[in-house]
C-alpha cells in the first residue's frame, strides 16, 4: 500500500493513501477540519476537484 502525506503548511494537510489498484482513499485537511474522499484513479488525476492545484502523477508515479 502507497500512502503519501503532504504538509501544506501549519494548518493544512493532504495524505493519500491507495488502497487498491484503482481506489484511493485522500484526507484532505483545511483550517482544522478533515474530509475523506475515496476516489478512482481517474477521479484522482483530475485533482482539480479538491481545489488543489497540483500534478498527483508525480507525486505517486501513476502512469
Amino acid at each position: 500500500m502507497k500512502s503519501v502525506n503532504i504538509q501544506l503548511d501549519e494548518k493544512n494537510s493532504l495524505e493519500i493513501t491507495q488502497i487498491e489498484d484503482n481506489l484511493f482513499e485522500v484526507r484532505l485537511g483545511m483550517n482544522g477540519s478533515i474530509s475523506v474522499y475515496y476516489m478512482t484513479r481517474e477521479q484522482l488525476l483530475n485533482f482539480d476537484q479538491l481545489g488543489a492545484h497540483l500534478r498527483i502523477e508525480s507525486i505517486l508515479g501513476i502512469d
